[in-house]
C-alpha cells in the first residue's frame, strides 16, 4: 500500500519501532535522504528469495542502527526511492515473500520535509559524542588517569 507524505511523517514521528528504508544506491543515499533512514538498494532486496535473506543482507543492520531486532520490534517498514518506482517494486516483492506491515512511502522527489546527507548525519553524531565526553569528564570511564 502506498502512503502519502503526511501519513509517512506521522509514522516517523510516532512509531519508535518503524524502519525507514531508502532503496536507492549508496551514492544517492549519501547525497541526501530522509533523516533516520537506512540504505538497502532495491537490486539487493529484489535478489533475495526469502525473508531471512533480506534480514541478512541489510534489514537487520538497519534495525540494529535503531537499537532494535528486526524480527521482534519492527512494526512497520517504510520504503522509498528517488521517483517511487523502485520502492513500489520492492514492496510487491517483500509482500510476495511474506512480509507484512510494509508500505511504500513513495518518492524522495515528492518529500516536502527535511533531507540530510550522510556527512551531515555523521557530523551531528560526532558532535553529540564529543559533548557526551565533555559532560562526563572527558575520560574513557575506566576510572584511571590517561595523561
Amino acid at each position: 500500500m502506498k502512503l502519502d507524505t503526511a501519513e509517512v511523517q506521522e509514522i516517523i514521528a510516532n512509531d519508535p519501532h518503524m524502519l525507514l528504508v531508502d532503496v536507492r544506491g549508496k551514492e544517492d543515499f549519501d547525497a541526501g535522504h530522509i533523516p533516520g533512514a537506512g540504505c538497502m538498494p532495491a537490486e539487493e532486496m529484489l535478489d533475495c528469495l526469502y525473508d531471512e535473506a533480506l534480514g541478512e543482507r541489510g534489514l537487520d543492520a538497519i534495525a540494529n542502527m535503531r537499537g532494535m531486532e528486526l524480527s521482534d520490534d519492527a512494526s512497520v517498514i517504510l520504503l522509498y526511492s528517488g521517483h517511487g518506482e523502485r520502492s513500489a517494486q520492492v514492496l510487491q516483492h517483500m509482500e510476495a515473500i511474506g512480509y507484512v506491515n510494509v508500505y511504500d512511502a513513495g518518492a524522495l522527489d515528492e518529500w516536502p520535509y527535511d533531507v540530510v546527507t550522510t556527512a551531515e548525519e555523521q557530523a551531528v553524531a560526532a558532535a553529540l559524542a564529543a559533548s557526551d565526553v565533555v559532560a562526563h569528564g572527558g575520560g574513557c570511564g575506566c576510572g584511571h588517569d590517561h595523561d
